[in-house]
């Protein structure tokens, strides 16, 4: 028991020892760049116009490259909604006919598949009919 303790004191040590490696390090890095940033104020104050050139130039060109990011993903983002947009259309649409044809056929209310398959019946019956009083009427005048 006494060793699990002893383990996980140590474990406990070495996850303290990395936190607080890891955050000085952090503090060295904030360190530098903060004189990194302070030489080149000084340049910059001594180079005058050069570094303040160099700041607008490099701000234009990093705004022209996020506008164009921004651009392309919310293009891209449209794209996306516009098929989704368009898949959840068709599929309430299927969904609505599905259901609608459903409750017609539970009413007993012949579809219109139903309908234009009677109308052939039909077309094919007034045929046979006109045939049969055709085929009479030449029977009668022979």
């Amino acid at each position: 028991m006494t060793e699990q303790l002893q383990d996980v004191q140590e474990s406990e040590e070495t996850i303290v020892m990395r936190v607080f490696d890891i955050a000085h390090k952090t503090f060295l890095a904030g360190i530098g760049v903060a004189s990194m940033a302070q030489d080149g104020l000084r340049k910059g104050y001594e180079g005058g116009n050069e570094f303040a050139s160099m700041l607008i130039e490099r701000g234009e060109t990093i705004s022209n490259e996020r506008r164009e990011q921004v651009t392309a993903e919310a293009e891209k983002r449209q794209g996306q909604a516009k098929d989704l947009s368009q898949n959840l259309t068709s599929s309430a649409g299927d969904t609505y006919n599905q259901y609608s044809a459903a409750a017609l056929n539970r009413m007993n209310v012949p579809s219109s598949n139903d309908i234009q398959a009677l109308s052939k019946q039909i077309d094919a019956l007034n045929r046979k009919v006109d045939k049969v009083r055709k085929e009479q009427r030449e029977q009668v005048a022979a």
